[in-house]
């Protein structure tokens, strides 16, 4: 689909002038072509053709058209002088509004159109003109010299009357164009002069049939030009009205005349912008508009009219031919394909006129450099096409600030997105908020335009977030780094090429080891035990470096590349030289930018030492890529006199897996220097520490402490981590899962040099550690293990119970192995001595053997270093607390029957405190895991003796609890049986008499002692009530011949004539329906079995709830026996009230009324004094008909008590009789009472 398919391109004629309305070829295309929108038309047809009417009620003034270059103010004078001079024009008029106002003045003047550009008075111009006018059509008037008259308006209406006597019907039209130029032109004196002529002009309009229109560029009454003669204007304007031209004239005439479209092409444009709509704030709410002007963008218009140096006209030619220029390119899928003001930028830049504009060519020159260097240099090339379209934006917004170009005004982020319709293809892939993802590009782009001129040329408002060119901030960073760059020796560049590296390798010097010097203190991994070894990275040669005390493992020096120094390598195992090896022209550069920018930023200030420190981070990421890139071939590594590539160190070596990275991470300059550091020095480091420990975790100098504390927290007791599981097992302490200190080379050592001290004599630290105050270790020629590691392999020994660790102010041992946490990790390094423990005491040991249910003799057995006892001793602990733990639960009920307590508040408490003592004393015992523990095992005979009556405690609270778990389940049986049998039946009353006396004894004694008793006495009690309620379930409940009895009552001739005459309107079918209530309350259930109600106390089949029930049950054999006789009760009486109806005199006088077949079904009936069997369909038919005229009325008893108490009560028979009278009478009242019949319900 191309933009062709979408609009009817109409071309327009770039200037219309005034005078081209008097060629007649010209005036009928002026007016075919002139277009209207609904709020013109609104102006001309209410506004400006009344003025030019000769309606007598109106207030007739001169009229200015006021309207910018390009807004149509010349084609509108046109067209109205044209329609005013002859009628056949007012049908070509486009707008209908304005074809019926414009019959007020068709073809009634006489009209003289002129342009102004003369030095002469506005006074002689307009005679002149109006003399010559006079002449053209016969007429012969001169006007008097200025200075000859008082005042004009005499002369005017001496011109008036000539001419009206020549045509008389006819007015006279002078339409002015050019007409500000003019005034503009005009010295003061002379432009009050004519500003009075002017107001003259305004005045004669309204008496004679003189109109004046003339067209001005902008509202002269309200101009700053004219200020100076604003006493003057001030009365022109009162005889004056204005008609202005807005901005939506134009928009209506470029989409009604470029753009104009069908409705099918604004479908089309609709579906093909409705996708974009979310992107943009307005777009949606503005999509009539977007679509009416497609494919310009609404606001272009708008910023263009704010151009202070170009004609509205411009616009119009402009776009028309941009879009001259794509009607025949596709319509792009992938963006809104608008038409935004960005796009006017190119026909600035064509000017070339303009660049001597002083508010122009500074605007040029800055969007020219943001143009070039964005097209050189942006970072995102991806957003490049955005970030030209938003330069441009900006230059065009830059000249939209009413002449000043410095003022940091312009719009934001999202107002360019909106403005121009910015858009990035893919913003619809990310998912989040379609406006907030393209605001978040645009602004992305912005920072990066910023960012690729480091500043300059462009600015942000911090407090309104608008972006503006800043046509100040013009200095040439890059140039005077470049100039700098030039002038850097080779030192310079060594300086900078350190400087680079001290951020590669992230060193500052506020962390230098020695000040003033370029050394400091550096960890290289030795990679085949997994552990960091400590040294110094140097910059510069050994020659050059301080004496750093204490000596550590190695050193690693970077060699100055531009100007080395000369020094004697003497091959030495703790060494490692790097050398930079034919840095490539690129590389130069970046060092020598880095510099120049360094230095020029050591000397600026403000805004231009930021821009020099950015550069300088430019340049540290362009090093970091080259160095990231070439890093292995550019390179050279030193170790022992060989020297080697980079690249040459890492065969056979994969760096990825030594470095531990991720498929997506990336290795940095540091991390690949460490590496090749630790593969050279890998041998040295054995040779240092042949049997150091080797780790299955990586331990650094950021994490070793770590490490270690969570090591020592398992050793506490805490939870055994993966980070104290590696630790362990390096240090060789683990057997499988147990931990095992003294299987240790490590431990071994240290309990070796205690036994060699001899009994009683303790090991002090300095015979454990040596080495200077930073640099200690244990057994440095064999283990260099360093003293944190030292304190985790005693923290060991002390969970072991093999020694105890003296420290400041407290002696560690296993029955304290807390304090290994709480002491913290300086005190455990800084240990004052190691000594044995104490020995076991046995006496204590077997006294809590006892305790526990084990064998005294255990107790000797732990003497001989034996793990049995141990690991008995732990598992009795274990079972034991679990009973505590049990029975607290239990506990928190407080142990309940029937829902009531069965210990006191004051006992529970007591009970509580007892087994959480006993619970705290098990769990001491916990720690005591080995058999060297058991020696310092710190509890006495007392405390076992305390334990003894806990335990005691701890066995009654379980009987109890245990009574009340066998009683419960019969207790909760026979309190939901009370809720079943009625409250006052006799086991009722039994069974709340038990549970008073048996809660009464458990709370007193809370002893077992007469559980026997309870059971036996629940259990009666449950016998009991099963008898009780099965006796009254047989009562209540049909069984299995009663059942069939009930049925066959319900399937009795009787009912089914009982139902049939139920029908008859004299009878009393409410009977019927009581009796079948009746029928239907026997329930029937023949199911039940006795061993049923042992778990539930309510038959499962039919849920009989005494309670619920009438008790007084009569047996159901008797109450179907009565239910038969009301049977025949009801039907006799039925039957006989029937009887009685059918021989009343009155009713035996409609038998003569009834068919033969229906008259002889009831004279049998009367004849036999009894129902036929069966009672017909038809026999009820005839009953009903012979019966039809009775009617019936029903009174109720509750109507019967209400009329007999309603005068009072107590009351005498007679007034009682006359009360009942009353109630007959009202309910006979209007009715035939013959003919009722009353029924009682």
């Amino acid at each position: 689909m191309q933009y062709g398919d979408l609009i009817q391109f109409e071309p327009i004629e770039s200037v219309i002038q005034l005078l081209d309305a008097n060629r007649p070829d010209e005036a009928k295309k002026l007016v075919a072509t002139y277009v209207i929108s609904d709020d013109m038309a609104d102006r001309i047809a209410g506004q400006m053709i009344p003025q030019l009417s000769f309606d007598e009620s109106v207030d007739h003034k001169g009229v200015l058209i006021v309207g910018n270059y390009g807004t149509g103010k010349s084609h509108l004078m046109s067209v109205l002088s044209l329609v005013a001079e002859d009628d056949a024009y007012v049908p070509m008029l486009h707008h209908p509004k304005v074809r019926d106002a414009a019959g007020a003045i068709a073809g009634k003047f006489k009209v003289h159109r002129i342009e102004i550009s003369s030095q002469m008075s506005l006074r002689d111009i307009i005679t002149q003109e109006l003399e010559a006018f006079l002449e053209n059509h016969g007429i012969s008037y001169s006007f008097p010299p200025a200075d000859k008259v008082v005042n004009n308006k005499a002369a005017f209406e001496e011109m008036m009357a000539a001419f009206h006597d020549a045509h008389p019907n006819q007015g006279v039209l002078l339409v002015v164009d050019e007409f500000l130029e003019f005034l503009r032109s005009r010295k003061d004196h002379d432009l009050v002069l004519d500003l009075s002529f002017l107001r003259e002009i305004g005045e004669v309009t309204k008496h004679l049939r003189f109109r004046f229109v003339a067209g001005v560029q902008e509202a002269i009454f309200d101009s700053s030009r004219f200020q100076h003669v604003a006493d003057s204007l001030r009365r022109v304007n009162e005889r004056f009205t204005q008609l202005l031209l807005a901005r939506q004239d134009v928009s209506f005439v470029v989409a009604e005349r470029l753009l104009k479209k069908t409705a099918d092409q604004q479908h089309k444009i609709r579906g093909y912008l409705t996708p974009f709509a979310k992107f943009y704030s307005n777009m949606n709410e503005r999509m009539d508009e977007y679509v009416r002007l497609f494919p310009v963008h609404p606001d272009y218009i708008g910023t263009f009219e704010r151009l202070v140096f170009t004609e509205k006209r411009g616009a119009l030619v402009t776009l028309r031919d941009q879009i001259q220029a794509i009607l025949e390119s596709p319509v792009p899928e992938d963006r809104p394909g608008l038409i935004g003001f960005d796009q006017f930028w190119k026909t600035i830049t064509d000017n070339s006129v303009l660049r001597s504009d002083p508010n122009i060519g500074p605007v040029l020159k800055v969007a020219e450099v943001l143009g070039e260097r964005v097209q050189k240099a942006f970072t995102r090339p991806a957003y490049k096409a955005m970030a030209i379209r938003a330069i441009n934006g900006l230059s065009v917004h830059r000249l939209t600030t009413g002449g000043d170009i410095y003022v940091p005004v312009g719009p934001t982020a999202e107002e360019l997105r909106d403005t121009l319709c910015l858009y990035q293809p893919g913003i619809e892939d990310l998912g989040g908020e379609p406006s907030d993802d393209l605001l978040t590009a645009v602004q992305t782009t912005l920072r990066e335009i910023v960012k690729t001129v480091n500043g300059q040329f462009i600015s942000k408002a911090p407090d309104t977030e608008q972006y503006y060119l800043d046509l100040k901030k013009d200095v040439d960073y890059d140039a005077q780094i470049e100039k700098r760059a030039e002038a850097l020796s080779d030192d310079a560049l060594d300086r900078a090429y350190y400087s680079a590296l001290m951020q590669l390798m992230e060193c500052t010097d506020d962390h230098a080891y020695v000040t003033g010097y370029k050394i400091w203190q550096h960890q290289v991994e030795w990679q085949d035990r997994r552990v960091e070894r400590n040294g110094y990275l140097f910059l510069g040669a050994p020659n050059d470096r301080p004496t750093a005390q204490p000596e550590r493992d190695f050193y690693v020096y970077f060699i100055q590349p531009f100007e080395p120094p000369r020094f004697r390598d003497e091959a030495k195992a703790d060494e490692v030289f790097f050398r930079l090896k034919d840095p490539d022209a690129d590389m130069r550069r970046y060092l020598s930018f880095y510099a120049a920018a360094q230095e020029l930023a050591s000397t600026a200030s403000g805004a231009a030492k930021s821009v020099y420190l950015d550069k300088t981070k430019d340049a540290l990421r362009d090093m970091s890529k080259w160095l990231q890139d070439k890093q292995m071939s550019a390179f050279e590594v030193t170790y022992q006199g060989k020297a080697k590539r980079l690249q040459d160190w890492a065969k056979g070596v994969s760096m990825r897996d030594k470095l531990r990275l991720g498929p997506d991470e990336r290795a940095n300059f540091r991390d690949i220097v460490n590496v090749t550091s630790g593969l050279a020095l890998g041998t040295h480091f054995a040779d240092l520490a042949p049997e150091y420990p080797t780790f299955s975790v990586l331990v650094t100098e950021s994490n070793r402490k770590q490490l270690i504390n969570n090591t020592l927290k398992t050793l506490a007791g805490g939870t055994r981590t993966k980070d104290a599981v590696a630790i362990l097992d390096a240090l060789e302490m683990l057997d499988g899962d147990r931990i095992e200190p003294t299987r240790s080379k490590y431990a071994q050592e240290v309990l070796a040099r205690l036994q060699a001290k001899g009994h009683g004599q303790v090991l002090n630290r300095s015979e454990l550690i040596s080495g200077a105050s930073e640099v200690e270790y244990f057994a440095p020629v064999r283990f260099r293990l360093e003293p944190d590691l030292l304190a985790a392999v005693l923290g060991g020994l002390v969970y072991s119970g093999d020694i105890v660790l003296a420290v400041t102010g407290d002696k560690i041992d296993s029955g304290k192995i807390s304090l290994l946490v709480e002491r913290g990790m300086d005190d455990l390094t800084h240990f004052k001595h190691v000594e044995a423990p104490k020995e076991i005491n046995v006496a204590v040991l077997r006294s809590l053997f006892e305790l526990l249910g084990l064998q005294p003799g255990l107790a000797q057995m732990a003497t001989q270093g034996k793990e049995e006892p141990v690991k008995n001793l732990l598992d009795a602990v274990a079972q034991q607390v679990q009973r505590v733990l049990t029975i607290g639960t239990d506990l928190q009920n407080r142990l309940s029957l029937w829902g009531q307590p069965l210990l006191r508040e004051e006992e529970l408490s007591d009970r509580r405190s007892r087994l959480e003592a006993l619970k705290g004393f098990l769990e001491s015992l916990s720690p005591y895991n080995t058999v060297g523990k058991l020696k310092n095992l710190r509890i006495t005979q007392a405390d076992i003796d305390t334990q003894k009556k806990n335990f005691d405690v701890l066995a009654s609270v379980e009987k109890l609890r245990d009574l009340v778990a066998e009683l419960g389940s019969t207790a909760t049986y026979l309190s939901q049986a009370e809720m079943v049998l009625a409250p006052d039946h006799p086991w009722v009353q039994q069974t709340q008499t038990a549970r008073k006396e048996i809660l009464s004894k458990l709370i007193q004694d809370h002893g077992a002692q007469h559980a026997a008793e309870y059971r036996q006495r629940l259990a009666a009690l449950k016998k009991d009530y099963i008898h009780a309620y099965v006796a009254d379930h047989s009562k209540a409940r049909l069984g299995v011949a009663e059942d069939k009895t009930k049925t066959a009552l319900r399937k009795d001739p009787r009912m089914a004539t009982l139902r049939a005459l139920a029908g008859i309107s004299l009878l009393h079918p409410s009977q019927l329906t009581t009796f079948d209530d009746k029928l239907d309350k026997l329930k029937s259930c023949a199911a039940l079995v006795e061993s049923e109600l042992n778990t539930n106390p309510v038959c499962p089949h039919c849920g009989f709830r005494p309670a619920n029930e009438q008790s007084d049950w009569i047996p159901a054999t008797n109450v179907l026996k009565a239910l038969d006789d009301e049977l025949d009760q009801l039907l006799d009486s039925w039957q006989q009230a029937l009887l009685d109806s059918l021989e009343d005199p009155i009713i035996q006088a409609n038998f003569e009324l009834l068919k033969d077949k229906q008259r002889t079904l009831v004279e049998s009936f009367l004849k036999a004094k009894s129902l036929p069997d069966p009672v017909t369909p038809e026999f009820i038919a005839a009953i009903q008909e012979a019966l039809s005229g009775l009617e019936k009325v029903v009174i109720t008893a509750e109507d019967v008590k209400t009329a007999l108490v309603s005068g009072g009560s107590p009351a005498k028979p007679d007034d009682l009789r006359k009360r009942f009278e009353n109630l007959i009478n009202e309910r006979c009242k209007g009715k035939d009472a013959s003919k009722l019949r009353f029924v009682v319900e």
